[in-house]
């Protein structure tokens, strides 16, 4: 089954001809004490595109996880797989079915809209990506994974930032007069 690759891609050396939503004040709150939200790569359960279905649950049974990006051999990032994209991906198959599980590979089931970033990303692009994804890839501009950006960490970020900012700053209204 031939399939076309399609990849939700943000951030392409495009310049920004909108206003920033984020202004840089909070960024650079949110910023610290690093830029990095990325978990790098060596760190995330990935399964290679040729990789069985079998293979792939059980990656996906002991990482824990529910979704995993899916690599090829060059360590290009090209889909996704979860148990529930397996299962929807043919008629008939069992999960029970261990060998016929051991027969069809991971891409012929994954996902190939993946939500991917440059590693030259912007927080409103993270942001704007994690609203429907558990995770943003991260790659080069060639694909290459670099790793991921999971929602969880983002958010314990914004935690952090909210549970400081009236801590570390005087918040007055625009227009108001300051005491």
């Amino acid at each position: 089954m031939l399939k076309l690759f399609f990849y939700v891609i943000i951030n392409v050396d495009r310049k920004r001809e909108v206003s920033k939503l984020i202004g840089e004040k909070f960024t650079k709150l949110f910023n610290r004490p690093t830029k990095n939200l990325m978990i790098p790569a060596s760190q995330v359960a990935v399964v290679n595109e040729n990789d069985s279905l079998l293979h792939a649950i059980l990656v996906l049974s002991s990482s824990g996880y529910q979704i995993i990006p899916v690599i090829d051999e060059n360590n290009c990032i090209r889909g996704l797989i979860s148990i529930p994209q397996i299962v929807k991906s043919f008629d008939n198959l069992s999960l029970f079915n261990e060998d016929k599980l051991a027969e069809i590979k991971v891409k012929e089931a994954m996902n190939q809209v993946v939500p991917i970033l440059f590693d030259n990303y912007e927080l409103e692009d993270v942001i704007s990506l994690l609203i429907d994804n558990n995770f943003v890839c991260v790659t080069l501009k060639n694909g290459y994974f670099l790793g991921i950006i999971p929602r969880k960490v983002v958010l314990e970020r914004f935690t952090q930032v909210a549970h400081n900012l009236e801590k570390e700053y005087k918040l007055i209204e625009k227009g108001a007069v300051a005491e």
